[in-house]
C-alpha cells in the first residue's frame, strides 16, 4: 500500500511551512506565520494568541467547503497550540493551506454537494507539519485517517475514489500521540459499527495497545507504520539534514 510522504520548510519566506502528500495523491501545500503582531487591533486578545486559518483551493475561489473545513481546523488547532503561552498573548498566528491536488476534484476541498472528508486528514497532517516547522508551541502533536464503511459492512481504511463514492458512510478521526480521540467527523454514521471504524483508525494512528490480566500489553496494529511515527520521523529527518554539519564537526 502507498505511503504519505511529506517535506519540512519548502517555502523560503513563511516562519513555517510543509507540503503533505497523502496515500491517494492528495497534495497539500502550508504556510505558517507567527507568532506576530496583529494586524487589527480589534482582533487582539490580550490573555490568548489569535489563531486564523485560511484553506484555498488551487485554482479558482474559495467556496463552502473551504468556509466549513476552515472553522473544523480552527476549532481543533486552537485546543493544540499553547494559545495561552506567556511568548503567544497579544501575538497572532496564521496557518494558510492551499489544496495543490485532489483526487475528488482538483484543487479544491470538494464539489457542491460532495464531501470535505476525504481530503481532511490530509489538511490537518499539513497543517501540523506547517506548526512544528514554525516551532508554534503545542500542547500535542496529533494524526488523523479516513475510513468508509462498505455497502456490504465492510470497514475499509484510506478507501479509494471509487469505495468513497460507492460507501455508506465516512469517518474522519483524529488521535493524539497519547491515544485520545481529539477530533471525529462523520458522515451518515453507523452507530453498529462505530467500535470497528474507532479501533482501525486508532491502530492506524498510533497502534492502540491491548492489556491482558497477566500484565503483557498486545499491540493492535504494527508500531513502526502509525502515522504518529510518519510524523515523528519526517521531523527527525528535518532535523538531522539541518544539523548534519554539526554531526560531521563531532
Amino acid at each position: 500500500m502507498a505511503t504519505p510522504t511529506a517535506s519540512l520548510t519548502p517555502l523560503r519566506f513563511a516562519n513555517g511551512s510543509a507540503s503533505y502528500t497523502s496515500p491517494a495523491g492528495e497534495k497539500i501545500l502550508a504556510s505558517v506565520n507567527g507568532p506576530g503582531e496583529v494586524s487589527r487591533r480589534d482582533v487582539q486578545n490580550p490573555e490568548e494568541a489569535t489563531l486564523e486559518v485560511l484553506v484555498k483551493p488551487g485554482v479558482g475561489v474559495s467556496g463552502p467547503g473551504e468556509r466549513y473545513v476552515e472553522g473544523i481546523l480552527r476549532g481543533l488547532l486552537g485546543r493544540v497550540i499553547l494559545m495561552r503561552d506567556k511568548n503567544m498573548v497579544r501575538k497572532g498566528v496564521v496557518v494558510t493551506l492551499v489544496v495543490v491536488e485532489n483526487r475528488i476534484v482538483d484543487g479544491k476541498v470538494d464539489v457542491r454537494g460532495g464531501s470535505y472528508l476525504s481530503i481532511l486528514p490530509s489538511l490537518l497532517h499539513a497543517a501540523l507539519l506547517g506548526l512544528l516547522s514554525a516551532g508554534i508551541p503545542m500542547a500535542m502533536t496529533y494524526t488523523s485517517c479516513l475510513i468508509a464503511i462498505s455497502p456490504s459492512g465492510d470497514v475499509l481504511a484510506n478507501p479509494s475514489t471509487e469505495q468513497i463514492k460507492a460507501s455508506t458512510s465516512l469517518h474522519v478521526l483524529a488521535f493524539t500521540s497519547k491515544g485520545n480521540l481529539l477530533l471525529n467527523e462523520s458522515q451518515a454514521v453507523s452507530f453498529k459499527q462505530w467500535d470497528d471504524v474507532h479501533d482501525l483508525a486508532a491502530t492506524l494512528c498510533y497502534a492502540s495497545s491491548t492489556s491482558h490480566g497477566d500484565g503483557d500489553v498486545a499491540m493492535d496494529g504494527e508500531a513502526g507504520n502509525t502515522l504518529t511515527n510518519f510524523i515523528r520521523g519526517t521531523v527527525e529527518d528535518k532535523v538531522r539534514e539541518e544539523f548534519a554539519w554539526k554531526l560531521t564537526a563531532t
